[in-house]
């Protein structure tokens, strides 16, 4: 591997380090991470323009390093590495890290998920006519998921299409999720702040995390606008944590007892909800949340 940092990099790192996903080095005690690039190869252009853009805009995340020939991506036996100049790598993302790192406002635009959800939530109704008759926790619990999602679909379709803030956030945070991972530009998209907040809060919680007390500071000394506000709750509501292991389960990826963790915190989930539903003005009357 030192070869191939020498003659595609041009650099030249005393001790080269395996890990799962690829390798790091060190050079004048700056980390480098030489990873695989899982990813859309077709836009790994725009991954890379949206890194420029963002540096561009004195925000810090892990720089690109392009190869000798210009190009992001280095194939090695077939397989495409990315490397990347890391700033920050240790330690779990905290609510104080998501909350410092979308605080640049990046475009103000229409903001409505609704649509992508009921694309999706149609999309989980026909996989499982045709595959759930194998998955019995599936089959017993999926209702009560999909109905979650159509109340939040509900929700924000009845929001007014208003502009809202667009800050830099995540496809999904992750209960898991290190400060490498929060300054990875290959996990950086374009959305609301709600987004990355919203998922935080879901995925500590279904993880055995307590989260009351920094959802309730976010509620009280956050300052969202009434959209926002019935926004978060939306998205809150619509269960991301069921379905994306919905999806690792009806590929054969994970075993269904994965959702048992789930299906044990349903009740005490509910209450979170509850709490959130009566410190939020405006939402609609939701008689099971009453």
């Amino acid at each position: 591997m030192k070869n191939v940092i020498n003659y595609y990099y041009n650099l030249y790192p005393e001790n080269i380090f395996q890990i799962a996903q690829g390798h790091y080095f060190y050079i004048k005690n700056i980390k480098y991470m030489f990873i695989k690039y899982d990813k859309d190869i077709d836009k790994i252009n725009e991954i890379y323009n949206m890194h420029l853009e963002i540096l561009n805009n004195n925000l810090y995340i892990h720089h690109i390093i392009l190869n000798i020939d210009g190009k992001p991506l280095t194939i090695i036996e077939n397989i495409p590495y990315i490397l990347m100049k890391v700033i920050y790598h240790e330690g779990q993302v905290t609510l104080e890290h998501i909350l410092s790192f979308q605080n640049k406002i990046i475009e103000k635009s229409i903001y409505n998920p609704g649509k992508l959800w009921e694309i999706k939530n149609d999309y989980l109704e026909y996989q499982i006519s045709m595959l759930g008759k194998n998955h019995p926790l599936i089959k017993e619990s999926f209702s009560y998921f999909i109905g979650l999602g159509e109340t939040a679909i509900s929700i924000v379709n009845n929001l007014p299409k208003i502009p809202i803030d667009k800050v830099y956030a995540h496809k999904r945070i992750t209960s898991n999720y290190t400060i490498f991972d929060l300054y990875n530009p290959l996990n950086i998209i374009i959305d609301s702040k709600i987004r990355d907040i919203s998922e935080y809060f879901k995925q500590n919680f279904f993880n055995d995390k307590n989260i009351e007390q920094e959802l309730c500071f976010y509620l009280n000394n956050i300052k969202l606008n009434n959209e926002e506000y019935v926004m978060f709750f939306a998205r809150m509501l619509y269960p991301t944590y069921y379905f994306d292991i919905y999806e690792e389960i009806i590929t054969d990826r994970e075993k269904e007892e994965k959702l048992l963790k789930i299906l044990d915190k349903v009740n005490d989930y509910e209450n979170i909800l509850k709490q959130i539903y009566r410190q939020i003005k405006n939402l609609p009357t939701i008689d099971w949340l009453e």
